[in-house]
């Protein structure tokens, strides 16, 4: 029996959100687990798999023929969405900064109702934007502990959404991963927004104090 590779608790929620589907594409790969992983286990039957870096793409091309996976792997340099190919039903991009996974998203690359996988380390609030102009509406989002770090992981689908201010920032349809604590990220947060100065910070803080009440 084939051993899969081990995923951290961020890429085991991210391929948590892919259904079963004949063609996935993951933009950013890197390593190349994560595909490798939706291949082996039979949830994917081919990936797209995409990286600007010429070393990300020699680590994950030798992880795909370790596993006799080449044949079900497109492996392309091809800059964000310009990867694409045939018609994915589901499209990953994640581990990058969201100024980044926000200019991916408005490239002008028809996604043809594809499912969105996300998870940005920074900057949510630019991700949330670029759904909105894309008519893409967030299913949830989860809350995971990787490693010491918090990340969420953003399922979106085609549809029409609006965020008020409050949802821009803390994000809508948020929920906790097992074994991790809402109060406990907040608490994380209002820590790490201590600092934040001007109405940004200020915002931010009233908005976490407002999720804290409702948890505590």
């Amino acid at each position: 029996m084939c051993i899969l590779p081990r995923l951290d608790a961020r890429l085991a929620c991210i391929a948590q959100q892919v259904p079963v589907c004949e063609l996935a594409a993951d933009i950013g790969a890197d390593h190349g687990k994560l595909s490798c992983w939706l291949l082996l286990s039979g949830r994917v039957r081919r990936m797209i798999v995409s990286d600007i870096s010429k070393t990300s793409r020699e680590k994950a091309r030798d992880l795909f023929v370790s596993y006799g996976l080449m044949e079900q792997v497109c492996l392309t340099g091809a800059d964000g969405l310009h990867a694409l190919r045939g018609r994915p039903q589901t499209i990953i991009i994640a581990g990058m900064g969201g100024n980044l996974l926000q200019s991916i998203l408005l490239q002008d690359v028809c996604l043809d109702g594809a499912r969105l996988v996300l998870s940005a380390h920074t900057e949510l609030p630019l991700v949330r934007d670029a759904l909105v102009e894309r008519r893409y509406q967030i299913l949830h989002e989860t809350l995971v502990l990787a490693d010491g770090r918090y990340y969420r992981v953003i399922t979106a689908e085609p549809g029409y959404m609006t965020l008020t201010a409050k949802q821009r920032i803390m994000g809508i349809h948020v929920r906790a991963s097992a074994g991790v604590s809402l109060e406990a990220y907040y608490r994380w947060q209002m820590q790490v927004a201590a600092s934040w100065r001007g109405h940004r910070g200020m915002a931010y803080r009233a908005y976490l104090k407002e999720e804290l009440n409702k948890n505590g």
